[in-house]
């Protein structure tokens, strides 16, 4: 591993677990066994390299789940939207630092990545709900961007957060939730219909 990977890869730990500001760079050179100056040659700054790595670990998932995204188009909209939500379920269930740094990017002012205007919302998505709407599927009083926050914002938020309401994977596994939870959402967008 080169140095500029071993330092994402310690980085991404530390900041999950301390954010920008409680990290110091010594534990991230020490972590990753190089030297300091390694971080100011890749990255310019720490601030560079917390930058880097909120954008590999949301570009990696970003890609693989726009990926699936065509596969989803393809389908019926309930199907398709299906499809979409578990898969960024289990995208965000195999990442396991990514809410921890989304949380630390929160609570620096979100300032590393810009905010998602309506326009860079995924295309297939929002074409999946307005053939929804106008199939009858979905329920046409739900606005997509409403339905995408809301989506993103429980998906993400239950893998990172389940143990933290330990019934709620007492009888189930994390698959058993995905569906749960995927569920409850598309109820919500069909109105108990479908």
């Amino acid at each position: 591993m080169d140095s500029r990977d071993a330092l994402l890869q310690a980085a991404a730990e530390e900041f999950a677990r301390s954010g920008l500001k409680g990290t110091r760079v010594r534990e991230i050179v020490e972590r990753a066994g190089v030297n300091e100056r390694m971080i100011y040659h890749h990255f310019g700054s720490k601030e560079g390299l917390f930058r880097a790595v909120v954008e590999r670990e949301f570009g990696g998932m970003g890609r693989a789940w726009h990926q699936v995204m065509a596969e989803a188009a393809e389908l019926e909209p309930y199907e398709g939207v299906r499809l979409a939500f578990c898969t960024l379920f289990d995208l965000v269930h195999s990442r396991p630092l990514l809410v921890p740094l989304a949380m630390q990017e929160g609570l620096g002012g979100w300032g590393v990545r810009p905010p998602l205007p309506a326009g860079a919302l995924p295309a297939e998505l929002r074409d999946l709900h307005e053939r929804g709407v106008e199939a009858g599927t979905f329920r046409a009083d739900v606005a997509f961007e409403v339905l995408y926050a809301t989506a993103v914002m429980t998906l993400m938020g239950t893998p990172a957060l389940a143990g933290r309401f330990p019934a709620v994977l007492a009888e189930r596994d994390m698959t058993q939730l995905r569906d749960q939870m995927v569920a409850l959402l598309l109820d919500g967008l069909t109105g108990g219909r479908r």
